[in-house]
């Protein structure tokens, strides 16, 4: 039921490439201060039927182009809303309506060893689920650096890998519990 409303998120930079001497010596000044695309990509989820996604903000950080694919294959360019980077979360805008969402549950109320959905996109796939347990709540683990930080995770053994980032957490009913 969930995965109709988590989306996989594709992501374009361009970043400066280091000078490369050798090359540079061999092929001339083609090789100096190239311009390079970067790709990225993550999940979303959908949180209103009329396009708000969120997800994680080191998904998106640093993109100049954002693109979401819905799990029925249509493709959006999505709209950076917002994004703090205190707490990893950005949200994105797509043009369309009467999509499906995730209502949001009651985190707090979550209890250790209850039964969760990891939902994502990993690998570049399509619509993945991991079921898992909450092993802890609350943690903090210094992994983003700010001065104002807020750390509260909810540690799942649900598998999650590479592009998993900003998925859908959800509890047995469905409801969004975390990203």
């Amino acid at each position: 039921q969930t995965v109709h409303a988590v989306v996989h998120v594709r992501t374009k930079t361009m970043v400066n490439q280091p000078d490369n001497p050798f090359m540079e010596f061999f092929y001339g000044d083609r090789y100096s201060n190239r311009q390079k695309e970067v790709a990225g990509f993550g999940s979303g989820v959908i949180i209103s039927d009329d396009g708000f996604i969120i997800t994680n903000n080191h998904v998106i950080e640093d993109a100049e182009n954002i693109e979401v694919k819905l799990n029925d294959n249509r493709v959006f360019t999505a709209e950076l809303v917002g994004r703090d980077p205190s707490t990893d979360i950005a949200l994105l805008k797509i043009k369309a309506n009467n999509l499906s969402f995730l209502k949001y549950g009651d985190s707090d109320k979550l209890r250790i060893g209850a039964w969760v959905l990891a939902v994502g996109n990993p690998f570049n796939l399509t619509s993945t689920v991991t079921a898992g347990i909450v092993s802890a709540k609350g943690r903090n683990l210094g992994l983003l650096n700010s001065e104002y930080t807020i750390e509260s995770f909810i540690q799942t053994d649900a598998a999650l890998n590479m592009g998993n980032s900003g998925g859908a957490l959800v509890d047995t009913k469905g409801l969004l519990v975390g990203i």
